[in-house]
This record gives C-alpha cells, sequence and structure tokens, in this order.
C-alpha cells in the first residue's frame, strides 16, 4: 500500500495510508513531505566525521603495502606494478591525505596507486 509522510513539529516523521483512511491522525502540527524530504530521511547523509574515520583507516592501511612494495621492488622482487619511485610517490601522498588537504575526506580524490 502507498503511503504519505508527514514531519511533525517536534521532528517526528509519520506514515500514513495514502487511500485517506488515516487521515483523522494527521495533525495541523504536521507537514507533508515531499520525494526529496522522504528521500534524505530514509537515507541520511554520512557523519563527516565517520567518513574522516574511514579515509584515516583506509590511510593506514595502504602506507604499509606503498612501503613494503618499495622495499620489494628494490630488493628485486618483479611482478609489482609501478616502480619503486611510484611507490615512494604515493606514499608521501598517503602522508599528506588528512583533515590539512582541502580535499580530504573526499574519496574519490584520494591518492591512487601504481599500477
Amino acid at each position: 500500500m502507498a503511503m504519505k509522510y508527514f514531519r511533525d513539529e517536534d521532528g517526528s516523521v509519520w506514515a500514513f495510508n495514502e487511500d485517506g483512511s488515516q487521515d483523522d491522525s494527521i495533525t495541523q502540527t504536521m507537514v507533508e513531505m515531499s520525494e526529496a524530504d522522504i528521500e534524505l530521511h530514509l537515507n541520511p547523509p554520512p557523519d563527516p566525521q565517520q567518513v574522516a574515520e574511514s579515509e584515516n583507516e583506509w590511510r593506514t592501511e595502504q602506507m604499509p603495502i606503498a612501503l613494503n612494495n618499495v622495499t620489494a621492488i628494490e630488493f628485486g622482487e618483479e611482478g609489482i606494478p609501478g616502480t619503486a619511485q611510484e611507490w615512494k610517490k604515493f606514499w608521501l601522498a598517503l602522508r599528506k591525505w588528512t583533515d590539512t588537504n582541502p580535499d580530504f575526506p573526499d574519496s574519490s580524490k584520494r591518492p591512487v596507486a601504481p599500477s
């Protein structure tokens, strides 16, 4: 059954049958929500602090990988994509992937590992 959604003045959200069978429960303090309001209520944007923490975790995971690849390449291991210099550059970019970077924490602008 289709629903219509209302937000009350205290911020609570109410759903009623679209057929009007529950309209007597809709108070004057309730405002009907738009499709955009409903979407935002059901799928709120991520918490900025959580996004930053996630990016910090990603950076912490990537830094030893970059250093291990530099060492392995310098010792002659084959099959690792990129060069030691490219992995060093990636590692340095990871060091700068912090809240002082203007693009942080936009994951689409993360440093990119050699491939």
